[in-house]
């Protein structure tokens, strides 16, 4: 056995007691100071835990609130048109009825004005909203080329024509949806001057239909090839003493 533990113990040095009472009292002290460490997380998870206990109904709540916020958010912003790919907002949304039926009245004039040829319609729906909001643009299509394209293609003249059918399509819808309201009276501010002799006499004739029945419809223009097409005439002159006016009736 003596043997055995020499065998054992070998070549090491013999230990010195005051080194191991140093270490003693240092893993002792190390011991201590984790304790009280413990003992102090111990504190604070229970401080926590009664302070998570407390929030956990409250975060709970947070929570479903937040989620309500966010569909309400998101819903926001898809009325509004802030949504990628779906720049179209409700109240466009909503305009487009009114504008279908707007341009329900303003093609049937278009289309005798244009002898057929042209007729306008809303911006494809599916399309309206990518990019930017074009829920309220116009196309025309023509029934020459069976094809549609932008109104601003359409020539001066063209572009007269669609803008009065629009405006008496307008007055139709008004007047339809207000038992209180009659436009009894229009009043359209040159423009004829941009029109060939054909479409001016077709856009004359829509207006003498209007004018046969209980409406008073006003040209104000400078185009001399109106004057035979108007029944009762106002005529303004003007000369070095000023302008005067006289009433020519038919």
């Amino acid at each position: 056995m003596r043997d055995a533990a020499r065998e054992a113990i070998g070549k090491q040095k013999r230990p010195v007691m005051e080194e191991l009472e140093a270490e003693k009292t240092l893993s002792e002290e190390n011991l201590s100071r984790i304790q009280t460490a413990l003992e102090q997380i111990r504190e604070e998870c229970k401080t926590d835990s009664g302070v998570y206990a407390a929030l956990a109904p409250k975060m709970e709540e947070r929570g479903r609130i937040m989620e309500e916020h966010k569909r309400l958010d998101d819903l926001y912003n898809r009325l509004a048109g802030k949504v990628t790919g779906s720049r179209m907002d409700i109240e466009t949304f909503v305009q487009r009825y009114y504008l279908e039926r707007i341009l329900y009245a303003a093609n049937a004039r278009f289309r005798e004005m244009s002898a057929g040829q042209f007729e306008l319609r809303m911006y494809d729906m599916e399309k309206a909203g990518e990019g930017k909001n074009r829920g309220l643009d116009l196309m025309v299509y023509s029934t020459v080329t069976g094809k549609e394209r932008e109104v601003r293609t359409l020539s001066g003249g063209e572009s007269f024509m669609a803008a009065l059918s629009l405006a008496l399509g307008m007055a139709d819808q008004i007047q339809e949806g207000s038992a209180a309201i009659h436009l009894d009276v229009m009043f359209i501010d040159e423009g004829f001057g941009s029109l060939d002799e054909h479409s001016r006499n077709q856009a004359v004739k829509v207006l003498q239909q209007m004018a046969s029945g209980s409406k008073l419809i006003g040209i104000i223009s400078h185009v001399s090839e109106l004057k035979q097409e108007m029944e009762d005439q106002l005529i303004v002159s003007k000369d070095e003493n000023g302008s005067h006016t006289r009433w020519q009736i038919s």
